[in-house]
């Protein structure tokens, strides 16, 4: 069986890093083709934003200062070999902070917001769009209405649109035409609190669908989709048939199968009446097909009756679960195990809909101190400190286009623990199968699966350093994403030492690789 890797594209041209932006080329080498840029922690703002083969954007918050409360935000373009083409600076009121960024075309449409506590500002968000072929950057002030705040951000020609929830009142679509700057909001199940929990664009057809949650009860909701033109007039609202009484649908994607038809699938949990301690716990996978005002009947999956769940557990976990549900004399389907998940969009491949759901915990430590009371003597305080999120594993589930599951697949996730809440696995595509991967401590781990089988059993490669003196002390808040045809950017903050220079001779960088998948 042949053997896949992750291999590091080397440089024709070698652009070193000066301080700064600033690069130079200085003839053949076999180094690896990456970036670095000096970093004080892993807390800035340097992010990166893969633009097909055309290249990729490497942006960030500066320290400068204009003379009207803003701050210059730099936007590099890279071509692809990692050449600088061309650099760009953009004032971004200082109380704003990026949000979100939307790709049409050849443009990057970022989205900056204010904290909740500048909301009342007399601009409480930006957009900046960034023309890829000549650096242009137009500038758009708005302000949504009330104490509002994007939950969704699209755009689409001229349109920006906005999904904006409001605690204690509808939800509502903003639609700004950039070009004019107007502005038209549209309230959804006006009167009622409700909430968008999803929203896309159909770009062909120009329509937009948003699902929303309206509150009837603390414990009790109803789940309406509803479809609109790109001017904002309504084609149609269906509200969702009761799903269970004892099973409540909570976070889900949806994705249009065609003009009249759409997929949603999610998480749910067992019971709306769950602790309080687990109501960030979900028991499996649910999907459902909405037709022309018809739904199917919802399908759910309790993670336990996944195929391939054993690869997240050992059988001892499943084993104890079961023997539960046998003591206690109630059905297998009452006890899950309880995952919190991070969801992607769902993908439409070969006719069929795949959902990747990751799996992760909140990690904290204890740490504690002596104290001494008002008579000197001494006690121990212990409180908890909050590490970040661990993620421990990948969830794959096929679809129909009716929402029926054709197969699962899994891959456990090691030595991630991140405070952002990013999607960590690259689904990438190869002929009839498909790779799953993933950046940690410096080295890419994937797996090729095809359907429910795994064709490669999960693999390392390497991620190299410019030279072999370096050494890899620690590596923080890095991603895998894919960039175009078989090639990968990583990137993230890395603690490196050189060896050969002796002492305690370290640095801390952003970096970006540019890596190669071959099979």
């Amino acid at each position: 069986m042949s053997r896949c890797a992750f291999f590091i594209v080397l440089m024709v041209w070698l652009p070193f890093i000066i301080v700064g932006q600033q690069r130079e080329s200085t003839g053949f080498t076999d180094k690896p083709l990456r970036i670095e840029i000096k970093a004080d922690s892993d807390r800035e703002t340097y992010r990166i934003i893969p633009c097909d083969s055309t290249g990729m954007i490497l942006f960030f918050k500066s320290i400068e200062l204009t003379s009207d409360n803003a701050t210059r935000w730099y936007f590099i373009y890279y071509d692809q070999n990692l050449l600088q083409v061309w650099m760009k600076s953009a004032p971004i009121h200082s109380e704003l902070t990026f949000n979100k960024v939307y790709r049409t075309h050849d443009t990057l449409n970022f989205y900056f917001e204010a904290k909740k506590k500048a909301k009342n500002r007399e601009i409480n968000f930006q957009i900046l769009r960034v023309v890829l072929r000549n650096g242009s950057l137009i500038l758009n002030n708005g302000k949504t209405p009330g104490s509002s705040s994007m939950a969704f951000f699209q755009v689409d020609g001229d349109n920006a649109f906005l999904g904006l929830n409001s605690e204690g009142a509808p939800a509502q679509i903003m639609i700004m035409n950039l070009p004019t700057g107007k502005v038209k909001v549209i309230p959804l199940l006006e009167g009622d609190q409700s909430s968008l929990i999803s929203m896309t664009f159909n770009s062909s057809e120009k329509v937009l669908s948003v699902l929303i949650t309206k509150r009837l009860s603390k414990r009790n909701s109803e789940l309406y989709l509803i479809r609109m033109k790109s001017d904002g007039t309504r084609i149609s609202e269906i509200k969702l048939s009761n799903y269970s009484s004892d099973r409540k649908l909570t976070d889900m994607k949806e994705i249009s199968v065609s003009q009249t038809e759409t997929l949603i699938a999610g998480s749910y949990i067992q019971s709306p009446k769950t602790k309080k301690s687990q109501k960030d716990k979900r028991t499996g996978i649910f999907s459902t097909h909405i037709g022309t005002n018809l739904q199917t009947p919802i399908n759910f999956y309790n993670f336990l009756d996944l195929k391939n769940i054993r690869q997240l557990l050992s059988e001892r976990d499943i084993l104890s679960l079961r023997k539960k549900s046998m003591k206690k004399k109630r059905p297998d389907q009452e006890y899950s195990l309880d995952f919190s998940l991070l969801l992607h969009d769902i993908i439409h491949w070969e006719n069929q809909y795949l959902l990747v759901s990751e799996t992760y915990f909140p990690q904290f430590h204890t740490e504690s101190f002596t104290d001494y009371d008002f008579y000197g003597r001494p006690f121990t305080n212990s409180y908890s400190v909050f590490d970040g999120y661990r993620f421990t594993g990948a969830i794959l589930t096929a679809f129909d286009e009716e929402g029926k599951l054709l197969w699962d697949n899994a891959m456990s996730i090691r030595n991630i623990i991140t405070f952002s809440m990013e999607p960590k696995v690259s689904v990438y595509f190869f002929r009839d199968e498909i790779v799953l991967a993933y950046l940690s401590e410096g080295r890419i781990a994937s797996r090729i699966i095809k359907g429910p089988e795994i064709m490669e059993k999960t693999s390392y490669s390497e991620l190299e350093l410019m030279s072999p003196n370096e050494k890899l002390l620690g590596e923080s808040n890095s991603l895998m994403v894919h960039w175009y045809d078989d090639f990968f950017l990583c990137y993230g903050y890395q603690e490196i030492r050189d060896i050969s220079k002796g002492g305690n001779d370290k640095r801390l960088v952003f970096f970006c690789n540019k890596v190669r998948f071959d099979r």
